[in-house]
């Protein structure tokens, strides 16, 4: 398979975070307790006499992404009807920018540093929600009209990894400027393969692959269908151009349609909605910097934070904000981090939460925690027993310390003593420092947390040691 290269292009449809959809007043953030079918007003519907109005908030989204991205940024905000009949589109068509996209000639880097070309970026309005029980088909008009924006990149990447770092890169941006909340297993954000597979430098025969939703499945997806190509090229079989959807039980892709039976859209400019100058729109729409990935990124590594932990804040939105939130209030990156995507993601996986659920509370309790770990009033064993109780029981940490006495000693007289005593009793073990010297302080470490039943503030009890057994070597 070393002799054939693999060539995939993605399209993205991700749903922007705006109140009301983008063409009506309906309101577009919609969430699983939502009634179905109660979401959807007469413009979604495209009733008779009724006429689309674009959600300003919407474009003002489009461009925020646009110049994430360094794209060429249209100033003529124009429209186009895509005209077809399916079930999931009440209008007979879908309002959607064909030749005018706001946005063109973008790129992304990814962090090998290469840079993936992004061909365009439009605005268009999502259809209507279908799911199967049994035979029967239920429609949800709810996500009907929902803003969306298409991102469609060039066919530059040659890499199962390349395009899931693209992927999760792209995510990041959106959820962290606030466009989207990115989240596939909603379907707010879905992604389309284009896949071909060569051993020339001419590209072969496109597939697209639709229905993937998750940056796993993605993977999988690609590795499937790299694998099937290059089987029929091998036997001198033809590729067919078509569009194949991604099976998550199979674990393969299956035929939808061939090219020759794709629809023609007839696009024409939408009538309804006359040419907007929006310049002054584009001008007036600043990114903060300050919430960029690569910004955010660049901090965090200077703060000295683990790579691979950087890696998961700046990929998972949910998870920096709550780091941010939780490290504005105590000012220590390291021990915050590692409290917040180690110790506090562990219990929510084992209790089954998802990040962006989790009770405030809970929250304010690990700030508590976590300054009290800084006062060296608890060590970090006894910390991980009270967020246990905290976690479970909602009550403040200070409550837990009181009420089971479990602080921190860090009275120096008091183990001073303690150690001297341990080391009168076993000048056997001691004879051995000079040449097993961490050995010896293990040793004596641990008969002093035996005796302070784990209570003795390890720090100060390593410095006191050092000075009495500078004697000894």
């Amino acid at each position: 398979m070393s002799d054939y290269i693999l060539t995939i292009g993605c399209e993205i449809h991700t749903e922007l975070k705006t109140r009301s959809k983008m063409f009506s007043s309906a309101p577009a953030q919609i969430d699983q307790e939502c009634v179905p079918n109660t979401l959807v007003n007469e413009i979604d519907l495209g009733l008779p006499g009724t006429l689309p109005a674009p959600n300003e908030h919407g474009v003002v989204l489009a461009i925020k992404l646009a110049k994430a991205l360094k794209m060429e940024i249209d100033p003529n905000l124009i429209f186009d009807r895509k005209n077809y009949f399916y079930r999931d589109l009440p209008k007979g068509y879908q309002i959607t920018q064909q030749y005018f996209p706001i946005g063109k000639n973008g790129s992304l880097a990814i962090d090998n540093g290469q840079v993936i070309a992004i061909e365009r970026i439009h605005i268009e309005e999502d259809t209507c929600k279908q799911t199967k029980e049994g035979d029967v088909i239920k429609l949800d008009y709810n996500r009907a009209g929902v803003p969306l924006i298409e991102i469609v990149s060039k066919p530059v990447i040659h890499s199962k990894n390349d395009c899931i770092k693209y992927l999760e890169k792209l995510r990041a941006i959106l959820t962290h400027l606030d466009i989207s909340d990115g989240k596939m297993e909603n379907g707010s954000l879905r992604v389309d393969l284009n896949i071909s597979v060569s051993n020339n430098e001419h590209l072969g025969t496109k597939v697209e692959i639709k229905n993937i939703n998750s940056f796993n499945n993605v993977g999988q997806a690609i590795d499937y269908e790299f694998q099937r190509q290059v089987a029929l090229l091998t036997k001198n079989e033809k590729v067919d151009q078509a569009t194949r959807r991604w099976d998550d039980v199979t674990k393969t892709t299956i035929f939808m349609r061939a090219k020759a039976d794709a629809i023609g859209y007839r696009y024409f400019t939408e009538p309804n909605i006359i040419n907007i100058n929006i310049q002054k729109l584009i001008d007036r729409t600043q990114l903060d910097e300050k919430t960029t990935p690569d910004h955010i990124r660049e901090t965090l590594l200077a703060q000295k934070i683990n790579r691979d932990l950087v890696d998961q804040l700046v990929t998972n939105h949910e998870l920096y904000r709550i780091y941010d939130y939780v490290n504005k209030a105590v000012n220590d990156p390291a021990l915050t981090v590692t409290w917040i995507v180690i110790e506090l993601v562990a219990k929510l996986r084992a209790n089954n939460v998802k990040i962006e659920n989790v009770d405030p509370a809970t929250l304010d309790h690990l700030i508590s925690l976590i300054k009290l770990i800084k006062q060296q009033r608890i060590n970090g064993k006894q910390a991980k027993v009270i967020f246990e109780k905290v976690y479970n029981e909602k009550v403040d940490p200070l409550q837990i310390v009181e009420t089971l006495n479990v602080q921190q000693i860090s009275d120096d007289n008091h183990l001073k003593t303690i150690l001297e005593k341990l080391i009168a009793d076993n000048q056997t073990v001691i004879k051995d420092y000079p040449t097993r010297p961490e050995r010896v302080e293990k040793f004596l470490l641990g008969g002093l947390m035996k005796e302070t039943k784990g209570q003795a503030n390890p720090v100060l009890a390593k410095k006191i040691l050092d000075e009495l057994l500078k004697g000894q070597k």
